[in-house]
């Protein structure tokens, strides 16, 4: 039986078909609404520690998956590259939520990029029904084929509604695997996971050219889903050739092509399609949209929750204001100088007080706080800084619904001064006495400001 849904949703059931066991998350853009939608609970402290709990759970047998936006990746970037050159028990799926038009990220990254390093087997859905399939038989890939199977979705296939037939639930539990060659990473190892790694890339390709076998379209190129790019041509989907997999499918792709003078590539994110065809075509001309970016931010995210702090500290006038991402990134006074990335604002600020700087404020959400940003006080200590960090406790991820982040906020040693205040309660002249208290101490001051 068919049902309609949303692409979401189809990715959920997908996944929950093909036997997924464990979920693991760290929330934004979307990548939580899945999370949830598969029975998820507990957020993990950071995704570098999502994806490693997840390999965890595959090594011991379950079938597992874990979630986040792009720049997720780049903190997962760690244990998801080694992962590449081990091999896998339960099957192991990696669903990356590119956030291309920037809709609720700090800047445009394309995940796919990644695949250049180690290769292994990523899919693109270009559709509701393609999503349901591939994340129905994305566990088996990974078991087959023996790497991590990555999702990317953007924001384009998102927005689809369709249906598509459910299938029976699919289990395959395993049991705990040891093989202290197959899963240590270490360099007593290296060669021989090097050689099985081009061994697996060379298997994923004869695979991935399969998938195509019936494939015969040779008007344009489309990765992913580029619905909204096609309907703008003189031209029928039968003439699209479909391209939802890395690595593409040279071989089909140069029989299809082999005509063509001038190929379009249609893509969601960077020229990184364009580029793989231009290297299979280099005597042809290749055409691409990836040069397109709507801007979709509005202006700014503006939020008034904290006029009065902003305000108050404008007026203590610190010689450095360091912000981290979340709904205070942007005030209506433009009060913070430097923002890098989710986590950062206290490692900025210990950077710019070996640098000279004397008088900081750094400000960090409780999600990021905890994400990362308490990890480096101890360095701050050690490094016998003075800082005046002020953590914003909104109950946790407020940009992405308020999901807790598990850990403690307060940071118990003698060397910090830590305050405590509920922040709906004060107005400007009341923060200007705390912030001039945390000026004045010679110790490291953390405030603590709390929602009633």
């Amino acid at each position: 039986m068919k049902s309609e849904q949303n692409t979401l949703q189809a990715l959920i059931d997908g996944l929950h078909d093909g036997g997924v066991q464990i979920v693991t998350n760290f929330p934004g853009f979307k990548s939580h609404e899945l999370f949830s939608g598969l029975g998820g609970k507990t957020t993990s402290i950071n995704e570098k520690a999502a994806y490693e709990i997840a390999w965890g759970a595959s090594l011991a047998g379950k079938r597992s998956v874990v979630t986040f936006k792009n720049v997720g990746l780049d903190d997962a970037a760690d244990p998801f590259l080694n992962s590449m050159l081990l091999k896998i028990n339960a099957g192991l799926v990696v669903v990356v939520f590119d956030d291309v038009e920037v809709t609720g990220s700090q800047s445009r990254q394309d995940s796919r990029h990644y695949f250049d390093f180690f290769g292994g087997l990523w899919f693109e859905p270009y559709s509701t029904e393609s999503a349901y399939e591939i994340a129905l038989n994305s566990f088996n890939y990974s078991e087959k084929l023996q790497v991590p199977v990555v999702i990317r979705l953007t924001n384009e296939v998102l927005s689809k509604s369709g249906s598509y037939k459910r299938s029976k639930i699919r289990t395959a539990t395993k049991s705990l695997k040891h093989d202290k060659i197959r899963f240590v990473v270490h360099p007593v190892n290296a060669k021989l996971q090097n050689k099985e790694l081009e061994n697996k890339n060379l298997e994923i390709r004869k695979f991935v050219e399969n998938l195509y076998s019936k494939a015969t379209a040779s008007g344009v190129i489309a990765f992913g889903d580029c619905e909204r790019e096609i309907n703008a041509l003189p031209i029928s989907r039968e003439n699209v050739f479909q391209v939802y997999t890395l690595p593409t499918p040279n071989n089909t792709l140069k029989k299809n092509f082999a005509k063509s003078k001038e190929i379009k590539v249609f893509e969601q994110g960077t020229s990184y399609g364009a580029e793989k065809v231009s290297a299979i075509f280099s005597s042809k001309e290749v055409v691409s949209n990836s040069g397109d970016f709507v801007d979709h931010s509005k202006g700014h995210i503006i939020t008034k929750n904290y006029e009065t702090m902003f305000q108050a500290l404008k007026n203590t006038k610190p010689q450095l204001v360091v912000g981290d991402l979340g709904e205070y990134t942007m005030d209506n006074l433009h009060s913070i100088d430097a923002c890098l990335c989710f986590g950062s604002a206290i490692s900025v600020s210990i950077g710019a007080s070996l640098a000279g700087v004397k008088d900081i404020f750094c400000i960090i959400g409780d999600a990021a706080f905890l994400h990362s940003g308490k990890n480096v006080i101890a360095e701050a200590l050690e490094r016998n800084l003075k800082l005046n960090i002020i953590v914003i406790c909104n109950g946790g991820s407020q940009g992405t619904g308020g999901q807790k982040i598990p850990g403690d906020l307060k940071t118990q040693n003698k060397s910090i001064i830590s305050f405590t205040e509920i922040y709906d309660d004060l107005n400007v002249k009341k923060f200007g006495v705390l912030f001039e208290q945390m000026k004045k101490s010679k110790q490291m001051a953390i405030l603590y400001l709390v929602k009633k």
